[in-house]
C-alpha cells in the first residue's frame, strides 16, 4: 500500500509538470514557443515561473522517493529533517500563487492568455498532495525502511535508535523524558507523544454541555458576524440611499442581533466554566488514581514534591488552558468562516489580500509553538524542582530548625525560584515577540486593504459603505485571527504542562496488584523459597542471595543481622511491594503476586520503625480502612477498644484529654515515639491479622515503651505467626527461632540459646551490643 501510494504521487506530479510545458509552450513544442514563454516576464501573464515551481516540486518528491532508498539511514533522517521547510515552502507557494491570482484581474489581457488559472487550481490540489505524501512518508515511515528516532536539534544523520518496527518511526515528534536521572525505565525508551486531541479527548464525557455551548457560540457569532453588515447598510441607508425605512430597519434588526449575541454569550461562558472544573476534577481523579496504583519502587525514583506539583500546578494549567481555549478557539473559528464568506459577497479581491496573510501567521505560529513548548516543559520542571525543596523542608522542618538552616534552605528555594524567573523571562520576550509579528501583520494587511478598497470604490466597483462593512469584518477577522494564534499558544503551554501528567496517567505498575486468589481462611505459613533480589533503584547490588526459609502458623521468628543484611527487604517482598528476581515469596503455598491485594494486607499487617500515623483523631487512625461490617458506631467502638488494648494503648489514650477523639497531628506528631508505636500496633490488629510483621518497632523508644510494646508482642499476639526485625536482643531472645543474616545470606538459625552456645555471628553480635551497652550506662553514672 506503501509503495502504490508513493508511486501515485510520483505519476501525479509527472503529470502536473507535462501539463504545465504544455500549456506554457501552447501546445508547440518548438524552440520559438520556449523563446516566446521566457520572453514575457510579466508577472500578472507570465506562466513559467509556475512552470519552475512544478518542476522544483518534482525534483522534490524524486529525491524523497529515491534518495530515502539509496541512503536509509542518513537519508531518511535528512527527509526527516527537511519537513518542516518543506511545510513552511508550501505555504509560501500558497501565499505566491494568490498575489500572482490578484495581479492577473488587474493585467488587460485576452481570455486566453489566462490558462495559468487553470495551472493554479492544478499547483494547490496536487501540491497538497504531495504534501499529504510528505508528511505520511517522511513521518510514518511507511516506506518499510529502517526506523530511525532522531533529534532534531542535533546533526543531520545522528540516529539515537534504530528499530525494524514501522510503528515507532514516528518518535522523532516525541517529547524527551526529563526525568531521566530517577533511572526508570519508561524514561529509556520514547515517551508517548502528547497532542492536543489527546487533551481535548479528556473532555468526551461532556460531549452534551459542549454540544449546547456550540450552539449558543454558533448564535453568537452569527449575531456578531452581522453586526458590521447592518453597520454598513445603515451607513448607505444615510449617506447614499437617503432611506429612512431603511434606517429604521437596519437600526432594529443590529438591536435584536445584539441581544440575542449578548444573551448567547452569557450562556456559552457559563457552560465552558462549568465544563472547565469538570475537566479539572476528571484529570485530577485519572491522576492520583493511576499514582495510588503504582508500585512502592515509583516512589522510591520520585520525589514527593514533583508529583505534587503535577498534581497541583500542572494540572490546574491544563484545565484552564484548554477549556477557555475550547471556547475561545471555536468561537473564533466559527467567527473567521463566517465573516470571510461575508467577505467574499462584499469583495473577493479585497478578501483575496487579507487571505493572504493567514499562511504568514500560520507559520509564525507554528515556529513559535514549537519553541514555546519546550520552553514550557522547561518552566514546569523548574517549578516542580522548588515545590520538591519546599515540600522537603516544610515536612523536615524540626530536622531544618535544629541545624538552624533556616537561610540555607531559603537561599537554595531562592536560587531554584530564580532559575525559573530566568525561564519566565525568556517565555515572556518569546511571547512579546510573537504578538508584535501578530500586529505588525495585522496592520500591513489592514492598510493594504484599505488602500485598493478606496482604489475600487474610486473605480465603482465597490460602494463607501461595502468598504466601511468589509473594513470592520477584517478587523474582526484579524482578532479572531489573532486570538486563534493565541489559543493555539495556550494549548502547546498546556501540552506543555500535560506531558508529565499523561505520562504518569498512561503509565502502568511494574508490579500490578492484580491476584485473585482470595482464600477464606489463612493460617499464616510464611515460605521464602530461593529468593534473590536487588532493588530497582540499585539492580546490580543484589540484596538478598538464594534465601530459603519457612515460619510455620503460630511461630514467633526473629531476623538479625547487621545493617543491610536483607531483613527488611524480606519484609517488603512479603508486602509485596517488591518482587524477587528469582524464586518464590508464598503465604499458605500461594505466591503473594496471586494474593487478592486487599485480601494480603487484611491478613498481613505490618508496624514498620517509624509508623506514619494520619492527621485524624485517634480512633480514626486505629480503625483506618477497616472493613469490619459493623452494624452500629457502638460496635466499631468496641472493637477499635480491643485492638487499643492488646496493643497496651488503651491506657495512656484513656489518660488523654479527648481520649479517643485526640487528634494524631501530621503523621503522628502529636504523640510520643513510644504511642505511636502502640497505635500502629491497634491499627494492624483490629484486622485480626493471621500474619505480624514488626520491622524495627523498638528500635528507638526508651526502655518502659520498649517494654509495653514487646508485652503486647509475646503476650497478646498469641496464634498468630510473628515476624520480627530487630537490632535489640532484647526484644528477640524469646523467639522461637532466630534467622541470622549477612549480606543477603541466612548464616545461622536456631534459638536464642543454641545461637549463643555456637559462639557463631549472632553470637558476636550479642557481645557487641552488650558492651556498647556498658559503655553508654558508664558514661551515664559519670556524668551523674
Amino acid at each position: 500500500m506503501a509503495a502504490f501510494y508513493g508511486v501515485l504521487v510520483f505519476l501525479l506530479n509527472l503529470l502536473d509538470v507535462l501539463v504545465a510545458t504544455l500549456f506554457l509552450l501552447k501546445s508547440k513544442w518548438t524552440m520559438e514557443s520556449w523563446q516566446n514563454a521566457t520572453a514575457d516576464l510579466k508577472f500578472c501573464t507570465c506562466t513559467i515561473d509556475l512552470w519552475l515551481i512544478a518542476i522544483s516540486r518534482f525534483a522534490l518528491i524524486i529525491g524523497a522517493l529515491f534518495g530515502s532508498r539509496a541512503n536509509p539511514v542518513q537519508g531518511r533522517a535528512r527527509l526527516r529533517l527537511s519537513t518542516r521547510p518543506i511545510f513552511f515552502l508550501s505555504f509560501g507557494i500558497i501565499v505566491y500563487v494568490l498575489i500572482k491570482f490578484l495581479a492577473s484581474t488587474e493585467c488587460v489581457q485576452e481570455h486566453s492568455s489566462k490558462v495559468w488559472l487553470w495551472l493554479f487550481f492544478g499547483h494547490t490540489g496536487i501540491f497538497s498532495f504531495s504534501l499529504t505524501w510528505s508528511w505520511w512518508v517522511l513521518s510514518k515511515g511507511s516506506l518499510q525502511q529502517p526506523s530511525l528516532v532522531v533529534n532534531a536539534d542535533q546533526e543531520v544523520g545522528s540516529v539515537l535508535q534504530q528499530d525494524g518496527s514501522a510503528s515507532q518511526s514516528d518518535s522523532d515528534n516525541e517529547s524527551v523524558d526529563s526525568d531521566d536521572s530517577s533511572g526508570d525505565s519508561e524514561s529509556k525508551s520514547s515517551k508517548r507523544k502528547v497532542t492536543i486531541s489527546r487533551l481535548l479527548s479528556v473532555s468526551k464525557p461532556d460531549a452534551h454541555y459542549l454540544l449546547l455551548a456550540f450552539v449558543c457560540l454558533l448564535c453568537a457569532a452569527v449575531g456578531e458576524m452581522f453586526i458590521p453588515y447592518y453597520t454598513g447598510q445603515v451607513i448607505d441607508s444615510i449617506a447614499i440611499d437617503k432611506d429612512i425605512a431603511k434606517f429604521h430597519r437596519s437600526i432594529i434588526i443590529m438591536a435584536l442581533l445584539l441581544f440575542i449575541t449578548a444573551v448567547c454569550s452569557g450562556l456559552r461562558g457559563g457552560i465552558f466554566t462549568l465544563v472547565l472544573s469538570r475537566f479539572y476534577i476528571r484529570v485530577n481523579k485519572l491522576l492520583f488514581g493511576s499514582i495510588i496504583c503504582q508500585e512502592i519502587a515509583f516512589f522510591d525514583k520520585h520525589r514527593t514534591g514533583d508529583i505534587v506539583s503535577r498534581l497541583t500546578s500542572d494540572t490546574s494549567k491544563m484545565g484552564e488552558q484548554v477549556t477557555l481555549n475550547i471556547n475561545v478557539f471555536l468561537r473564533n473559528a466559527v467567527t473567521a468562516l463566517g465573516v470571510c464568506a461575508l467577505m467574499f459577497h462584499i469583495s473577493w479581491k479585497l478578501t483575496i489580500i487579507t487571505l493572504i496573510s493567514i499562511p504568514v501567521v500560520a507559520i509564525i505560529s507554528e515556529m513559535y509553538g514549537n519553541y514555546f513548548q519546550k520552553l514550557s516543559e522547561k518552566v514546569q520542571n523548574s517549578i516542580a524542582k522548588a515545590n520538591e525543596i519546599a515540600e522537603e523542608v516544610i515536612s523536615s522542618m524540626r530536622t531544618v530548625r535544629s541545624f538552624a538552616n533556616e537561610d540555607g534552605v531559603a537561599r537554595e528555594y531562592a536560587e531554584k525560584l530564580d532559575k525559573t524567573y530566568s525561564l519566565n523571562k525568556k517565555e515572556a520576550l518569546v511571547y512579546g515577540g510573537y504578538t508584535w509579528c501578530n500586529y505588525v501583520m495585522e496592520a500591513i494587511i489592514d492598510l493594504t486593504t484599505l488602500y485598493y478598497g478606496g482604489f475600487l470604490v474610486i473605480r465603482g466597483e465597490l460602494s463607501g459603505g461595502g468598504l466601511v462593512s468589509f473594513l470592520l469584518y477584517s478587523l474582526s477577522l484579524g482578532q479572531a485571527i489573532e486570538e486563534i494564534g493565541d489559543v493555539y499558544t495556550g494549548l502547546v503551554d498546556a501540552v506543555g504542562a500535560a506531558a508529565k501528567v499523561f505520562q504518569y496517567i498512561d503509565r502502568k505498575p511494574q508490579i500490578p496488584n492484580d491476584g485473585t486468589s482470595a482464600p477464606s481462611e489463612v493460617s499464616g505459613r510464611v515460605e521464602f523459597k530461593n529468593v534473590s533480589f536487588s532493588y530497582p533503584t540499585r539492580s546490580d547490588s543484589d540484596v538478598l542471595k538464594n534465601i530459603s526459609f519457612v515460619v510455620e502458623p503460630g511461630e514467633m521468628v526473629a531476623l538479625v543481622g547487621s545493617s543491610g543484611a536483607g531483613k527488611s527487604t524480606c519484609i517488603n517482598l512479603l508486602q509485596h511491594f517488591y518482587e524477587p528476581n528469582e524464586g518464590d515469596v508464598l503465604i499458605d503455598g500461594i505466591p503473594v503476586k496471586e494474593l487478592d491485594h486487599k485480601i494480603l494486607h487484611r491478613k498481613v499487617a505490618l508496624v514498620g520503625q517509624e509508623p506514619v500515623l494520619f492527621a485524624r483523631n485517634l480512633k480514626e487512625n486505629i480503625a483506618y480502612n477497616f472493613e469490619s461490617g459493623c452494624s452500629t458506631g457502638t460496635e466499631l467502638d468496641g472493637l477499635v477498644t480491643d485492638a487499643a488494648k492488646l496493643a497496651n494503648a488503651h491506657d495512656f489514650i484513656t489518660e488523654l484529654a479527648q481520649g479517643y477523639n485526640t487528634q494524631a497531628g501530621e503523621k503522628g506528631q502529636q504523640l510520643s515515639g513510644g504511642q505511636k508505636q502502640r497505635i500502629a500496633i491497634a491499627r494492624a490488629l483490629i484486622r485480626k491479622p493471621s500474619v505480624v510483621l514488626f520491622d524495627e518497632a523498638t528500635s528507638a523508644l526508651d526502655a518502659e515503651s520498649e517494654y509495653k510494646i514487646q508485652e503486647a508482642m509475646f503476650r497478646n499476639l498469641g496464634g498468630r505467626t510473628v515476624i520480627v526485625v530487630a537490632h535489640r536482643f532484647s526484644t528477640i531472645e524469646k523467639a522461637n527461632r532466630i534467622i541470622v543474616m549477612d549480606k543477603g545470606q541466612i548464616v545461622e538459625v536456631g534459638n536464642h540459646a543454641e545461637l549463643m552456645a555456637n559462639g557463631g555471628t549472632y553470637a558476636k553480635l550479642v557481645r557487641h551490643q552488650l558492651v556498647k551497652t556498658e559503655g553508654s550506662e558508664e558514661d551515664d553514672s559519670s556524668s551523674e
